[in-house]
């Protein structure tokens, strides 16, 4: 009797079958564009000086106040302090999004992934019809994501085309040409299945899971911690396992890996660097730490007694073991007599995850998903022995798609003609030898959200719900106030700069599913994932 009721509920809903969805676009292919990456990989690539090794770690939803150099005062990040204090450290390091994948396509690419259709997290699933729709937004908790509105989806042979386009120059491809071995070693988060791999642009070794998360270790493991949320994200993690696109695989093939994940990336980069320390290496390391699932070394959960909260306790231990990575990263280096041959690059995908209640931004605004300073701004640091000076800090706004330009400029090669890059090399400022600004502006956009920063102002622009608000960076770093309403002037003209760059953008090329809400500065605002 009781499904009885639930059929006659849905016929009456949504008529005596479950209406069928239209077809979302499909996903074009730039054959003008992969023609000219082709023609470009295959010429031979000027020659001449010392290529340095590359070496480019990403945390994953890292907090910019989660290290001690930025200003943690719970933990001592010692080993990524010392990158900075003997490096580079930079205080207005951008993300190019607020959410992970489309930030990790700009990084690699050197160009806002707007430019190829890369607004917002691709999907293994979207909802079949709308009776599940109707399903999923109302009988389940997301708690702060929820469904957005019901269609158009992409068809399911679409989905394998989700992610970074094979018509786009990655870094390591660049590098390869070059001359340099290769390696992935991480998440991957760029597509989950043939032919967006990581085994299709330009890695010769690879090792990692494809998806946004994975397991660190098997929970029953006595020598470790876990830390379970009450979120919806966080249950379908645990549950995910390491399925699928979870699942750890090393040249493609599934492994059992039992050590705990951050430190079987380690050991599998170190292995890399030895192996390749007589020919010049790009090391690409997307660590996954400190992204949920919390599970953590118990010997350095221990040692954090004075952290009362048991999850916060588990993901600072997080931190920590990364941290610990990075300084046996270091060490080698100079054990093997590279260390001033080596750019090593650190940063991280976006700012902390609040929906997790475990971490703050603080003193920022927001966190990931939004494009307050807490989802956007993030730890940027270079570190190169007897290249870059020790305690240089550069503090004009530099995003991530600066980091292909710096490094295609440090192995001396000339970026492609065929396509426009946003990024910058940031050798000169590094040198001191300028002292202008890397950007006139930096931009953002998420289906109806976006943002732009020029100076010391930047505007935060919702489309779907017509807001904008206005911030003085430099005066209100938290962006507490919204100064909008008495700068109107100012509103306007960055909103037609916001739209002139937006214009020259290609649409979505996959739609949202999710919308987050958080609350700020008591206001409630939405966001697009």
């Amino acid at each position: 009797m009781k499904y009885t009721c639930t059929f006659l509920l849905l016929c009456c809903l949504f008529g005596s079958a479950p209406a069928q969805k239209k077809t979302y676009p499909a996903i074009p292919v730039d054959s003008v564009r992969l023609a000219g990456k082709t023609g470009y990989l295959r010429q031979k690539m000027p020659g001449g000086g010392a290529k340095p090794n590359i070496i480019l770690i990403v945390a994953d939803d890292l907090g910019k106040f989660d290290l001690s150099v930025y200003g943690n005062t719970l933990i001592r990040t010692g080993n990524i302090d010392r990158l900075a204090r003997e490096g580079a450290l930079f205080t207005d390091g951008y993300a190019t999004a607020s959410v992970c994948s489309p930030s990790r396509a700009g990084l690699m690419t050197g160009r806002y992934q707007q430019r190829f259709g890369f607004h917002l997290q691709p999907h293994q699933r979207y909802p079949k019809n709308r009776a599940e729709w109707w399903l999923f937004k109302h009988l389940v908790n997301t708690g702060d994501l929820e469904p957005a509105d019901f269609g158009p989806y992409p068809a399911k042979s679409q989905l394998p085309g989700m992610g970074l386009p094979a018509s786009e120059i990655a870094l390591s491809e660049l590098l390869k040409a070059d001359g340099y071995a290769t390696a992935w070693i991480g998440k991957w988060h760029l597509g989950y299945a043939e032919p967006l791999l990581p085994k299709n642009f330009g890695f010769d070794y690879r090792y990692g899971f494809y998806e946004a998360f994975s397991l660190f270790a098997d929970p029953k493991d006595p020598g470790i911690v876990n830390a379970r949320i009450n979120e919806f994200t966080d249950k379908h993690i645990w549950k995910g396992a390491r399925r699928g696109a979870c699942a750890i695989r090393e040249n493609e093939r599934e492994i059992d890996e039992k050590e705990y994940l951050t430190y079987a990336f380690g050991r599998r980069a170190g292995q890399f660097i030895s192996e390749n320390r007589d020919r010049p290496c790009f090391l690409y390391l997307p660590l996954n730490a400190p992204h949920t699932p919390y599970q953590a070394p118990r010997d350095i959960y221990d040692g954090l007694g004075h952290i009362a909260d048991h999850n916060k306790r588990v993901y600072y231990a997080m931190v920590l073991a990364m941290d610990r990575v990075i300084g046996e990263l270091t060490a080698l280096l100079e054990k093997e007599g590279i260390s001033e041959k080596t750019l090593v690059i650190f940063t991280s995908d976006n700012g902390a995850a609040l929906y997790s209640r475990t971490v703050t931004n603080a003193p920022l605004q927001g966190g990931k998903m939004t494009f307050f300073e807490g989802g956007v701004n993030v730890p940027f640091i270079m570190y190169r022995p007897g290249t870059i000076a020790p305690g240089t800090v550069v503090r004009h706004p530099v995003n991530q798609c600066d980091i292909f330009a710096t490094v295609a400029a440090a192995a001396g090669i000339g970026l492609p003609a065929d396509r426009m890059y946003d990024g910058v090399s940031l050798w000169p400022w590094l040198s001191g030898s300028r002292n202008d600004i890397p950007h006139e502006a930096l931009f953002w956009m998420a289906g109806y959200n976006l943002a732009i920063r020029t100076g010391r102002l930047k505007l935060i622009v919702n489309t779907l719900d017509k807001t904008a608000e206005l911030y003085d960076l430099q005066s209100d770093p938290g962006e507490h106030t919204d100064i909008a309403p008495s700068h109107t002037g100012e509103v306007e003209r960055l909103r037609i700069r916001l739209q002139e760059w937006a214009a020259q953008m290609p649409p979505m090329y996959w739609p949202r599913i999710m919308d987050y809400r958080i609350k700020i500065n008591g206001k409630t605002y939405r966001w697009a994932v």
